[in-house]
C-alpha cells in the first residue's frame, strides 16, 4: 500500500495561492486597461479643446473665452497628469503581481516535483515488497517441491 504525499495539504494551497494572484494580476491588469483607456481619452480630448483654442485665437476671439479655454487647459492638464500618476501605481501593482504569480508558480512546481519523487519512491518501494513477496512464494514452492521430491 502506498502511502500519502505528506506535504498534500502544502501542494493544494500552493495551487489555491497561485490561483487566487492570477486572478488578482488579471483583475490588476484590467483596471490598468481601463485606467490607461481613460488617461488616453483625456489626452484626446485635451489635443482636440487645444485645436478648438487655436482656432478661436485663430479667429480673435474675446478675452473671456480665451481665458475660459486657458483655464479650462489648465483643468485638463491637472487631470492627465492626476491620471498619470493613477496609470503609474496601478502600472506599478502589475508588477508586483507579474512578481508574486511567478513566485506562487515557482512554489506550485516545486510541490509537483516533490509529490513526483514521494510518488516515485512510493513505486519502488512497492515494487520491492511486491519482489519480495513473490520471492518468498517462489522459495516456498521451490522448498516444498524439494521436500515432496526425497
Amino acid at each position: 500500500m502506498t502511502r500519502p504525499f505528506p506535504l498534500e495539504i502544502l501542494k493544494t494551497l500552493s495551487k489555491t495561492r497561485s490561483d487566487q494572484a492570477s486572478r488578482k494580476l488579471g483583475q490588476v491588469n484590467r483596471r490598468h486597461y481601463e485606467e490607461q483607456k481613460k488617461l488616453d481619452m483625456l489626452i484626446r480630448f485635451r489635443e482636440d479643446y487645444e485645436g478648438r483654442y487655436q482656432a478661436v485665437m485663430q479667429v480673435g476671439g474675446a478675452f473671456e473665452t480665451l481665458m475660459n479655454f486657458q483655464h479650462f487647459l489648465g483643468r485638463l492638464d491637472e487631470a492627465v497628469r492626476q491620471q498619470q500618476v493613477v496609470v503609474a501605481q496601478v502600472g506599478s501593482e502589475v508588477s508586483q503581481g507579474q512578481v508574486t504569480v511567478q513566485k506562487a508558480h515557482r512554489q506550485v512546481r516545486s510541490m509537483e516535483v516533490l509529490s513526483e519523487r514521494h510518488c516515485s519512491k512510493e513505486q519502488e518501494r512497492t515494487t520491492r515488497i511486491e519482489q519480495k513477496a513473490l520471492d518468498e512464494q517462489v522459495g516456498q514452492k521451490i522448498a516444498h517441491l524439494l521436500s515432496e521430491a526425497k
